[in-house]
């Protein structure tokens, strides 16, 4: 007996999809207008975007989402009319049968989109190939949905997916959304369903409130015999097929690894559980519908949540779902933000999942060169005008998955955020009124604090360190020190994980040319823990932190030499001397540019 996917339908097996049509609405597209820079205070030139369009997400039009829901519905339609009873018991199994599919969370109780305004639905149709899919997902960011790899392993979502989401009822109008861009887990196995996670990237972000994922640090939600609640569309019946019409949820008791591996080792007749990497929760199943409280076919992807977190997927379980002594079993999140964390932070000028540099040269012209991982592509134009900023950092301040800049303008002297819209690539100048432009240096490592929102770190002349909490919207709250004269003279940088454990970290360069890695703790009262030296003889000319580079899912850095020459240090995920791989030559004659970010 192998283990089953909680949700993997493939060949049009739709146990999971709905045999009513849908009838969503969507509403009103409104056109968004390009905003080119406005001239700041002071300045004589007027900043532009220019040839922006790379910058905008390719959205799905509205008939080709209603095109593939109609087309999913349709087939499960079909399937129920020709075996409408072939996919389950007519009655509830009393001897643990484990031949059927019991799809459904068993036990649970109807709730609303309003109780779990982050629950989507994942509808897939691919007629040609005659696949239909359908799946649960959580909201992590406006445009980033967690699920299980299982929903994702060899389909084309961006071709054949649809997201649903702000509705309870899978027949209920919702905001149907495309999507841009998928990432699995590199090491995931489908035979074992080892490595069950996934990341989908919508190609418009939504407004509804999203969920944080378990870290590292937030081990005290994983003890035994806390209760979690896992929600999910999954049918309500073990003689019908077709999905719950409203969501469901189900309160279950976390259960120890060893409990679980011994009880599902028994059932399976072979070790599949992974300790570390999967969890456990539930009672044990009592081998029939009644008594039991479980997850089944039709729920994969969706979350399990304790302490308004994510710290779980639902992944796998026994076939029939009601084997006696049976569990439900979750990927574990917490082990895996390191991999999942910086495709939900990711940003970057073409959304193709990898890192680009900005250049600008000393006329004030701005380009783009997008990486394609070990090397770059020829530069695209971005604008004119460009000329009075001191620095600049690429970003996505707010999690909407636009690409924006936050910078310093000499005219001025203040902070500037050019907020980019992630469906047309318009940006728009914001002055930041909550942090003085007049620090010393400047970083946006990512999500410091543990909120899910982007932070900025700055030093002052003296030589402090300061962490800005970010708010979500360009502004930040009040600071937080994190060092007392120990950065005078110093460069800060850095945007993402470096040490490999999910959590944005900085990097320090000295005057020495020595480079200190303050390894983030995600705490708002202590952001950084001791700092430790990773490297000497940085004497660079330029260092640049846009992210994940050659798209491995860990952060790197690009760094110019005083000969111009760009050089790639390929990120290890390793909080040591060994910090960064072997460099790699990217390009030369970049002494032509006065500012790289």
């Amino acid at each position: 007996m192998i283990p089953v996917k909680r949700g993997f339908i493939r060949r049009a097996a739709l146990f999971c999809l709905s045999g009513a049509a849908l009838t969503l609405a969507l509403p009103a597209a409104g056109t968004a207008q390009a905003v080119d820079g406005p001239a700041l205070p002071g300045a004589g030139t007027a900043r532009t975007t220019v040839d922006n369009s790379v910058a905008a997400k390719p959205v799905t039009d509205e008939a080709t989402l209603r095109a593939r829901v109609v087309s999913a519905s349709r087939a499960v339609a079909a399937q129920q009319a020709e075996e409408p009873a072939a996919s389950a018991p007519t009655t509830p199994s009393t001897s643990g049968d484990t031949s059927k599919p019991s799809p459904f969370i068993i036990g649970g109780t109807g709730t609303t989109i309003a109780t779990a305004p982050w629950m989507v639905q994942l509808w897939y149709a691919d007629e040609a190939s005659d696949e239909y899919y359908f799946c649960g997902g959580t909201l992590v960011a406006p445009n980033k949905v967690l699920t299980a790899a299982h929903c994702v392993n060899g389909l084309d979502w961006r071709s054949h997916g649809v997201v649903n989401s702000g509705v309870t009822s899978t027949e209920s109008d919702g905001v149907l959304t495309g999507v841009a861009r998928q990432w699995q887990h590199r090491s995931y196995d489908d035979a074992t369903v080892r490595n069950d996670i996934a990341v989908l990237t919508l190609d418009t972000p939504l407004k509804q409130q999203w969920l944080r994922l378990a870290q590292t640090q937030d081990s005290a939600l994983y003890k035994a015999g806390t209760t979690a609640t896992v929600y999910g569309w999954g049918v309500t019946s073990g003689a019908s097929d077709a999905l719950a019409t409203n969501l469901r949820k189900v309160s279950l008791p976390l259960v120890s690894d060893t409990t679980c591996d011994t009880s599902m080792r028994k059932i399976l007749g072979k070790d599949y559980f992974v300790e570390g990497s999967m969890i456990c929760a539930g009672t044990p199943a009592t081998g029939a519908d009644a008594g039991t409280k479980a997850t089944c076919s039709g729920d994969s992807g969706g979350p399990l949540i304790a302490g308004g977190k994510v710290i779980g997927i639902v992944s796998w379980g026994v076939e029939g779902c009601t084997a006696k002594g049976a569990y439900s079993v979750f990927t574990k999140v917490s082990p895996y933000a390191w991999a999942a964390e910086p495709r939900i932070n990711d940003t970057d000028y073409n959304y193709d999942g990898r890192a680009d540099l900005v250049a600008r040269a000393p006329s004030g012209n701005l380009s783009v060169q997008t990486s394609k991982g070990t090397s770059l592509n020829a530069a695209t134009n971005f604008g004119s005008g460009w000329q009075s900023l001191s620095w600049a950092l690429q970003t996505d301040i707010d999690r909407d998955g636009g690409w924006d800049i936050l910078l310093r303008d000499k005219a001025d002297g203040r902070l500037h955020l050019m907020k980019g819209d992630p469906v047309t690539g318009a940006m728009k100048d914001i002055v930041v009124t909550t942090v003085s432009g007049a620090y010393a240096s400047y970083a946006v490592p990512g999500d410091v604090t543990g909120d899910g929102r982007p932070d900025l770190v700055a030093t002052d002349t003296a030589g402090n360190g300061w962490v800005f909490p970010g708010k979500g919207n360009g502004e930040f709250n009040a600071r937080v020190k994190f060092a007392t004269g120990a950065l005078k003279g110093y460069k800060i940088f850095g945007r993402g994980d470096y040490s490999g454990d999910g959590k944005p970290d900085l990097l320090v360069r000295d005057t020495s040319n020595r480079v200190f890695l303050y390894r983030g703790t995600g705490s708002a009262t202590a952001p950084f823990s001791a700092r430790i030296t990773v490297r000497t003889g940085w004497n660079f000319t330029s260092l640049i932190a846009s992210g994940d580079v050659n798209g491995d899912g860990l952060a790197d850095i690009m760094a110019r030499d005083s000969a111009g020459t760009l050089w790639l240090y390929p990120g290890t995920g390793k909080a040591s001397v060994d910090i960064f791989g072997s460099r790699k030559w990217l390009a030369g004659g970049y002494n032509k540019y006065n500012l790289l970010f």
